[in-house]
Formats: C-alpha cells, sequence, structure tokens
C-alpha cells in the first residue's frame, strides 16, 4: 500500500467516525415528539415571559399557555406550523444601526424550543472553543480574556515579532448563504422532521437571502456557520492564537509574511463558502502595535503586559450627556440623584477595562458640572 492510499485510509476512518459520532448525537434528541413534548414548550413558554412581562401581548400568552401550547404542539407534530409575520424596528447599539426582526412571542416560544433541543447540543460539538458567541460562559468579555491570552503566549515565544491579521465580514447577518444552512442541516440534523422544521424558519427570511437580528434559531445559525473555516484555521493550518466573535476573526502569526500567506488563505476558503469579506476592515498590522478587536484597543507592552482599553467613542457620548442632563437638572426635569445614577453605567463600562483614568474623568466632569461626588 503506497503513502497515498494510507492517507486516504485514515481520511476514511475518520469520515467513519465523525458521521457515527453526528448519527448518535441527533439519535439523541428522540423524535420530534419527544422534543417538542408539551412539558419543554411550556417550560421555554414561560422562559420567554421573563423581563418582558410588562408587555399585554406577553400578559396574554402566558393567561392562555395551557391551551395555546397544546394547539401549536399539535401544529407542529401534524407539520401545519409555520412562522409568523415579525415587527421590524431599527436599534442604535454602540453607535451602529442594525435593523432587527422581533417575532411574536408564540413563535418565540417554538424557535426558543428549537434552539435549545435540536441546534444547540448538534452545533456546539463542532465548534472550536474560541468561537463563544451567544454560548453559556461565553460572550463578548471571554474573548477579551482569550485574544489577551493569547496575545501573552505569543510573546513568550516571539516577544514583539510576529504580525496579526484582522477580519471582518461585510453582511454578515443580511447577506447570509440559505444554501449554506441548508448543507449544515443536511449534515448535522439527521432526523427529517427536525430538519424540516429548521429549513422552515431559515426560508422564512423573505428573499432567500441572509438571517434575521432579534430571532433565536437565526443567532445560533450565523455562530456556528462558519466552523468550517474556523476548523481549517485551527486543525490545517494549525494557528493557536486565533479565534472569532461572531463575525470579527483575529490570527496571531510568527511573522508579517506568514500573517500574509495566512490571509490570503483565509480569504480565499470564507469566499468560496459564499461569505462576503470586508476588505476594508481586513488587515495585518504589526504585532507590537495597538489594534482594535470588537470596539476595544489592546496592545503588547516592551514587558509583555497587555493592556486593553474600551471604546473612546462611549467617553464623548458620556461627555455630551452629562451637559445635556445639566439643562434638564436646571429646568428641574432631572435630579443631581438621578444624574448620578445614569453616570454608573459608562463608570461601571471602563472599569472592566484599563481605563481609570477614563473613569476619573467622568467623576471630575460630574463634579465640575453638579459640584458634589458621585
Amino acid at each position: 500500500m503506497t503513502s497515498e492510499q494510507r492517507r486516504e485510509a485514515r481520511y476514511r476512518r475518520r469520515q467513519t467516525r465523525r458521521q457515527a459520532k453526528r448519527k448518535a448525537r441527533s439519535d439523541a434528541l428522540g423524535p420530534i415528539e419527544e422534543v417538542f413534548s408539551y412539558r419543554a414548550m411550556f417550560f421555554y413558554g414561560r422562559k420567554c415571559c421573563n423581563g418582558v412581562r410588562w408587555k399585554a401581548s406577553t400578559q396574554r400568552f402566558e393567561m392562555h399557555l395551557f391551551s395555546g401550547t397544546a394547539k401549536r404542539r399539535r401544529k407542529i407534530l401534524n407539520g401545519t406550523w409555520k412562522p409568523g409575520k415579525t415587527a421590524h424596528f431599527t436599534l442604535k447599539e454602540r453607535g451602529k444601526v442594525r435593523p432587527i426582526d422581533a417575532p411574536h412571542i408564540e413563535d418565540r416560544q417554538v424557535y426558543k424550543v428549537l434552539t435549545k433541543k435540536v441546534l444547540v447540543p448538534l452545533y456546539v460539538p463542532s465548534m472550536i472553543y474560541d468561537n463563544k458567541a451567544s454560548q453559556k460562559g461565553g460572550g463578548l468579555h471571554f474573548h477579551y480574556r482569550r485574544l489577551a491570552k493569547h496575545l501573552r503566549d505569543h510573546y513568550r515565544k516571539h516577544g514583539l515579532e510576529g504580525a496579526l491579521f484582522l477580519m471582518d465580514f461585510h453582511h454578515f447577518f443580511p447577506d447570509a448563504p440559505h444554501a449554506l444552512l441548508y448543507e449544515r442541516h443536511r449534515g448535522m440534523i439527521l432526523n427529517p422532521d427536525l430538519r424540516q422544521l429548521a429549513d422552515l424558519v431559515v426560508a422564512a427570511v423573505p428573499g432567500g437571502v441572509g438571517m434575521p437580528l432579534g430571532v433565536e434559531p437565526s443567532q445560533q445559525e450565523m455562530v456556528a456557520l462558519p466552523s468550517s473555516l474556523d476548523n481549517r484555521i485551527k486543525a490545517q493550518l494549525s494557528i493557536h492564537g486565533a479565534a472569532h466573535y461572531m463575525d470579527d476573526y483575529y490570527t496571531i502569526l510568527p511573522t508579517k509574511q506568514a500573517a500574509e500567506v495566512t490571509a490570503a488563505d483565509v480569504i480565499g476558503h470564507a469566499e468560496a463558502m459564499g461569505l462576503q469579506v470586508n476588505a476594508g476592515k481586513s488587515k495585518v498590522v504589526p504585532f507590537s502595535r495597538p489594534f482594535r478587536f470588537c470596539k476595544a484597543k489592546f496592545q503588547v507592552t516592551n514587558t509583555g503586559a497587555v493592556k486593553i482599553h474600551g471604546c473612546r467613542d462611549g467617553m464623548k457620548r458620556a461627555r455630551r450627556k452629562l451637559r445635556l442632563f445639566q439643562a434638564r437638572v436646571a429646568s428641574g426635569e432631572m435630579t443631581v440623584e438621578q444624574v448620578a445614577q445614569w453616570l454608573q453605567t459608562p463608570i461601571s463600562y471602563y472599569e472592566n477595562f484599563n481605563d481609570h483614568g477614563r473613569v476619573l474623568k467622568l467623576r471630575r466632569l460630574f463634579y465640575a458640572i453638579f459640584k458634589t461626588e458621585v
């Protein structure tokens, strides 16, 4: 047997083991009657009400939760359930306007069961550890800590030599290819009834392309969508210092030339998948220079310490609001205590970073305006 034949045989054995594990995970879910049991739907229906019980629609939903859950479960089992219309609105988050499509709470009940009982158990095992967006035990600050660890690990080996490749996708949610999502469903969700339901949720998006913000299955689908790209970076390219938070990627390489070669490889693989790379935000930066990742500024000092600073735009907004509140306090619309209570929000944000100076500046500005301490 030649080396090529042995390599092919090993590849076939790995593929067989992976497929067996996928089938075992899919079989562990059980049939659709067990996944969408009345107990599970009622439990997650109550979960959907948390935090929004002040809404009249939520109160009506919870009032008829016993009968409504039975009605929706019956529709799911006989295949007549379809997603309803969503409420479209825009939300300004961290200075960026985002279109949100919020489903009705009745659909949220079905979406939550689909996400927690199907998508998460099947998708998470194939995701890398450094992809924890919207996952339990993860989040944005988890990725800040991981990036700081990867920077320290690189410094111990190479000092301040090397470079980082930063990559960002263009219209990650609005231009998500449905064909890629359906392909993942065929490979991961082996139960035909559950796969049909997952396909129905994706097909409910008008236009045949993109996934809406504000829908729980959409969030989980998009977190796991670039898993093949992640495994290429981690397994095939053997890059330890690499991770991503949704569509924001970083890879740390020992030389600038290696970073440029990796950038060409990763961008080519991403575009082959149907993902659009934002050329304006994708770049190679020297390891010794400061850079931004998810609105935070990172810098490695000569001693190897990693300094993390929060978004500077928050300081501008905080100063403008303090001067606005000064006029409202003068007119009697607000009290100084209310302003001090609001000021704890930007202060608490900057206290998570190496921004003690910014915290002091906010406290001094508050004292200069209102002649009292926070």
